[in-house]
Formats: C-alpha cells, structure tokens, sequence
C-alpha cells in the first residue's frame, strides 16, 4: 500500500503542471521513473525512439531501450488524473475521491486514499471498513493480521493451518509419485511383449515403494494376462502397504479368475491384514450368492473368531434372479462390471422376478473350521444356540465370584 501512496505521489509531482490536461499513456522507464503523455510517433516501426507530448506542450524523446513498458490510461484514470488536485488533502476530500474511485473501479488508487485518511484519522471507520479491517477487543485488524495471530497461514489463496498445509503438501507429493509409477508402469508393461521382457518382470518384482501401490491395484484390475497380473500381485504383496492389501482383498472377493482370487487371498493371510476381516463380514450380505461364499472362504482361512456370528446368519442366503417366461431352466443375474468381474446372463426378452434360497457350503465349512470341527449343517436355529451358550454373561460370573466368598 506504501507502494501505491509513493507512486501517487509521483504523479502529482508529475503533473503538477497542466493538470487539466488528458494524457492516454504512461510510460514506465527502465531506471524505474514514468513519464505520462501522448506519443506523437505512434506508427513508427520497428520502434527506434519514443516522441511523447508532454502536459507542459512540450516534447520529450527517449531512445526505446529507456522505455520499459507503455501502459495506456482508461478513460477513468485520465479523468482521475484530471479532477485529483481538486480534493484536498482532508479526511473529508480524500474520502469524496476514494469514493470516486470506487464508484470508477479504480481500485488501487481508491487504496491508496484510504491509506492516506488513516493517516490523518487512524480510528475512521469507513476507511478501515473498506480496507479489510475488523474492530476486535478494541484494536483494528486486517483479516491477514486476525487470521495469523488465530495461527494461520495463506496457501494457494486460502487461510488454513500450519498442518493442513504440511498434508497437502504430503499429498501432492504422493500424487506426484503415483503419476511417475503409472508411467513406469505403463513402459514396463509395453516391454513384456518385447526382448526386454526380462527386465520388466524384475524392475516390477524390484518395486519397493509404498506410493506404488494405487498405480500397481489399476494395473491389476485392467490387465488381463493372467501372468502379468500374478506379477501385480506379488509386488503388491511386497509392499504391505493398506492401499495395496485393500486392493488385495478386494480381488480376492470380485476377481473373474479364481488363480488371481486365490492369490491374491494368500497374500492378505500371510500378512493377517486385520481390517480384511471387517470387509470380508461385510461381503456375507452380498446379493451375489458367489461373492458370499467367497467371503466366507476368506474368512476361514483369515482364522478370527469374530466371524462365526456373522457366517451363522450367512448359512442360508435369499437371492433375486430374473426368468424368462415361458422358460423356467432360464436365469439371468448381473454379478459385476469390468473385465475381471465375472459377470453373466441368460436368457432374453421378458423376464419375470423370483428369489431363491441357498444353502451356502462354503460359509458352512467356513464354520466347521473355525469352531474346531462342530456342525450342525444347516440347521440355522442349531447354530444360534450353540452360539448363545459360549457366551456366559460376566455379570452373572462376577456374582457367583461374590458368593462363594
């Protein structure tokens, strides 16, 4: 603002003389002064001087090195230029020109008369409302200044905290990495068609980075060679990374390929990624009776106890499918999208809705395993009862205690 004030006095210095008469152009010269007039050889070319018409009448010419840069004044900057000796130097005059200005959007110059009221008034509360201040607890504020006393900082035009900032930045850095390994990815790919193909496979089996991992899942999931998937796989086993095993069992739900499924399983047990189990319950409730039974082989071999409930209540699943009328024997159900999902359908023209009971063997055995071999088929009512009597009430345990003391 102290910048704006100086130029302004420049150029009342400038044009103290001849103050009524219109100049259209500035022109900022490279030792950092202006000169304001008309140029008079506007179409000389290539530009070899300047010729400028000055407020005196007079002319000046400057070699066109000197001339830094020539600004062309609107027609609100010529007129301002003409009426600013008229207002005084008083709060009330500079008042009437920074509303002038504001009413003709000539922002820095009504700033800079504002600027200049607080100085003669430091409590004028117009001036300060316009300039961006608050009054709080007494003192006159700035939003910059509450905003970096309240501990904030300015990032890419917004006031946030110091550690919003430091995560941004983390994640502009991960993304960054992310972009150079899809690159990677996609070169090292194209080699495995090629004589380099050796090369691709280790720099892949070489892959020791976490911010791979995103761009390693996409790759598994359109890629559709089966050994170049199983190379995905192991490198995001590897890394042992969330963003990578999340991908994992993912697949190991939803993969078209039951040898991709199954490896990509051996690799979420080996770890005993614990927030597998979550989504595996999850699954259970699944509208694709496949993706069920899947679950529940995931759940088996993942060994927690926590799953037995769930799994019980899994035994015996309703799921809707369309038919074809007039043909019984035709089914039709949408399982998934994607290359690697599985999807398929029967049948065409119309259909007509029913639901289907299953009996789920796999979630069946999914139990057998985890409750040390006990069975009773799938006899739902039986389950829920053996499991209620594992659960003894410690309530009822502590006054027991409590008696026989």
């Amino acid at each position: 603002m102290k910048q704006v004030i100086r130029s302004l006095a420049a150029l009342v210095v400038l044009s103290s003389v001849g103050a009524g008469w219109c100049r259209a152009e500035v022109f900022l010269l490279e030792n950092d002064g202006q000169i304001r007039g008309e140029l008079v050889n506007r179409d000389e070319s290539p530009r070899k001087t300047y010729v400028i018409k000055t407020a005196t009448g007079g002319q000046v010419t400057l070699d066109a090195a000197q001339v830094k840069k020539v600004v062309r004044q609107s027609a609100a900057e010529v007129k301002y230029d003409r009426i600013r000796p008229d207002y005084p130097d008083t709060v009330e005059g500079q008042w009437q020109l920074a509303e002038w200005c504001r009413e003709n959007r000539l922002n820095h110059q009504r700033a800079a008369h504002l600027e200049r009221i607080l100085e003669l008034d430091p409590n004028h509360a117009g001036a300060r409302h316009a300039l961006g201040y608050s009054q709080i607890n007494g003192r006159w504020l700035t939003q910059q200044q509450k905003m970096t006393e309240n501990g904030y900082v300015k990032h890419n035009g917004s006031w946030v905290l110091p550690q919003e900032v430091e995560i941004m930045e983390q994640q502009r850095k991960e993304k960054l990495a992310q972009l150079e390994w899809a690159s990677k990815l996609k070169r090292w790919q194209g080699w495995l068609n090629t004589n380099k193909a050796e090369q691709a496979q280790a720099n892949i089996q070489a892959i020791d980075d976490p911010f791979a991992a995103r761009p390693l899942a996409k790759y598994l999931d359109q890629e559709t060679r089966r050994d170049v998937r199983m190379l995905y796989v192991g490198a995001l086993g590897r890394l042992n990374v969330p963003a990578g095993l999340d991908a994992l069992v993912h697949a190991s739900l939803f993969d078209g390929d039951e040898e991709v499924r199954m490896a990509c399983l051996d690799q979420v047990v080996s770890h005993q990624y614990k927030p597998a189990v979550g989504t595996y319950i999850n699954s259970l409730k699944s509208k694709d009776n496949r993706v069920v039974n899947r679950a529940a082989v995931c759940l088996g071999q993942m060994k927690d106890s926590s799953a037995i409930g769930p799994l019980i209540n899994a035994l015996r699943t309703v799921h809707t499918f369309q038919i074809q009328k007039g043909q019984p024997g035709n089914m039709g159900a949408t399982f998934g999208t994607g290359p690697n999902s599985g999807s398929f359908s029967f049948g065409g023209g119309g259909v007509q809705i029913v639901k289907q009971t299953f009996d789920n063997r796999d979630v069946l055995q999914a139990l057998v395993d985890l409750t040390g071999g006990v069975s009773y088929n799938f006899d739902v009512s039986a389950w829920k009862y053996w499991f209620a009597a594992q659960k003894k009430p410690t309530s009822l345990d502590a006054r027991r205690d409590d008696q026989s003391k």
